[in-house]
């Protein structure tokens, strides 16, 4: 009798191991193969005015496609290889090997000719700085003209492939408008808010180690049903990225090119500077006509207002808050909590269980970050002393932390049926 029931028992426990591990559905696919996009990034064929895009598009932290809007710029009608070739041809950029995106590997540095000589045949991925020798060729679109943009523009970034480049899933800390010179994007975006869903497994890169290709949902459960939506690209178009929004992107060729703008994610919407800015009035205007300084993300104070909302939180809110802000398991364990129930206590000036966001503001926040960094690292701030594996991490900034365009391409990719869309 029992050793029937053994043998029952062996086929039964097969089968119901089989049957948890079917329901995965989209386990080891690529990113995406999940779940349906809940919708399509907004396409509008008119570049709003800088209020208007702040209003509608950067204040709420809302992505949107400028359909065509790179067509006006020069670079997108002179930049060919020839012209390339025998304007820049000397100048030297930074190179990966390897367009699947991967944070640990090295760059090496080589002229734009010999570049352009071997990447169509070759698997390297030009990413780098846009040298002002080339900024008169490259345009900033009106929606950034004024209103306090331009005075924190952070950096210029071209991405040159053959295509197949992925990017890991990652996010970034200023906002970017991505414009696509030639060949085709698909990004894969997520609301800021989801970080329930998206596990930030390298807090000290802001992004995930999950392989893009081979989707791992036991160890990233959150992924096979986070609310996404999806951006297509052509050449020409122009994408806005808010910051802090989850992306990763796919780009295809046999030439991509495009060129990313970064700036600083802003609070307020300068209305003075409108009325003075002599680009006002003015559909486009050269990069070369204005700075761009490389700089460190927001710091704590900006990123808690951000979050906030411009309402009261309490301190139950302010704690869950700083745990997705800061990434750090100690600091949101015994004496994590008093430290931070006690800065709470700080900014709240008027002694009623709330900060506004005018406390904050008037607040020393920023001193007390000096201060969590020192007593409470984030994770992964201190070298664990593992490589990353070639899963599709990285940034396809070239590796800066608080930065990235997020494409990353795949020519053997398959989509999802995405069925019913709702535009975002």
């Amino acid at each position: 009798m029992s050793g029937k029931n053994f043998c029952l028992f062996i086929p039964l426990l097969f089968t119901l191991c089989s049957t948890t591990n079917g329901d995965l559905t989209g386990h080891l696919q690529p990113l995406g193969s999940q779940v349906p996009p809940v919708g399509d990034v907004l396409t509008l064929t008119e570049i709003p005015s800088p209020q208007e895009f702040f209003d509608q598009f950067v204040k709420p932290g809302k992505p949107v496609v400028f359909k065509g809007a790179a067509t006006k710029t020069p670079a997108y009608e002179l930049w060919t290889d020839d012209y390339l070739s025998s304007k820049f041809g000397e100048v030297k950029f930074d190179v990966e090997e390897g367009k699947k995106e991967n944070r640990s590997r090295e760059l090496f540095n080589m002229p734009l000719g010999e570049f352009l000589k071997s990447y169509k045949e070759k698997d390297i991925y030009l990413v780098a700085s846009v040298p002002k020798i080339m900024r008169d060729d490259i345009y900033l679109l009106k929606c950034l003209l004024c209103g306090g943009f331009t005075d924190e523009l952070q950096d210029s970034v071209m991405w040159f492939s053959n295509g197949g480049t992925k990017s890991v899933l990652h996010y970034d800390a200023i906002d970017n408008i991505n414009c696509l010179m030639s060949g085709t994007k698909e990004l894969f975006m997520v609301h800021k808010k989801e970080h329930a869903h998206v596990l930030i497994d390298k807090p000290d890169g802001s992004f995930s180690k999950v392989d893009v290709d081979k989707v791992d949902l036991q160890k990233y459960p959150g992924l096979a049903d986070v609310p996404w939506y999806k951006a297509n690209m052509e050449a020409g178009d122009c994408l806005f990225i808010p910051y802090r929004w989850f992306h990763q992107v796919r780009s295809y060729g046999p030439r991509n090119l495009a060129i990313n703008i970064w700036f600083a994610h802003k609070l307020e919407f300068n209305s003075t500077d409108c009325e003075e800015s002599p680009y006002k009035d003015k559909q486009f205007a050269p990069l070369s006509e204005f700075e761009v300084t490389e700089s460190l993300g927001p710091g704590l104070p900006l990123l808690l207002l951000d979050e906030m909302e411009q309402k009261p939180i309490d301190e139950e809110k302010f704690l869950e808050i700083i745990k997705n802000l800061w990434n750090s398991e100690k600091l949101m364990k015994g004496e994590g909590i008093e430290v931070l129930k006690e800065i709470f206590k700080e900014i709240d000036t008027n002694e009623d269980s709330l900060i506004s966001p005018e406390e904050v503001t008037g607040s020393s926040l920023d001193e007390y970050e000096q201060e969590l960094m020192e007593l409470f690292p984030r994770d992964g701030d201190e070298d664990d002393g593992e490589g990353d594996e070639d899963d599709g991490e990285g940034d396809d900034d070239g590796g800066d932390d608080f930065k990235d365009e997020g494409d990353v391409e795949d020519d053997d990719d398959e989509n999802a049926d995405i069925g019913r869309h709702e535009d975002l």
